[in-house]
């Protein structure tokens, strides 16, 4: 399933995904999803990707890294 969420947040770019959103269409509960959110987010991290995970506004974004 985070193949599918990393899918969905390149695809909304700018407009991100909210926690709901992804609950709705993954058809999971929102702990779930956040869960899943936050797990891919550390993938990233642990795999030091030049992309990365960011909480902005009320939706979660893929952005590259500040540094790139």
């Amino acid at each position: 399933m985070k193949g599918i969420i990393e899918g969905l947040l390149y695809v909304q770019g700018d407009q991100g995904l909210t926690v709901e959103q992804v609950s709705d269409i993954l058809e999971i509960s929102i702990e779930d999803s956040k869960r899943l959110i936050l797990s891919l987010k550390q993938d990233y991290i642990e795999q030091d990707r030049g992309l990365r995970i960011n909480y902005l506004g009320n939706s979660f974004k893929l952005t590259t890294k500040e540094e790139h």
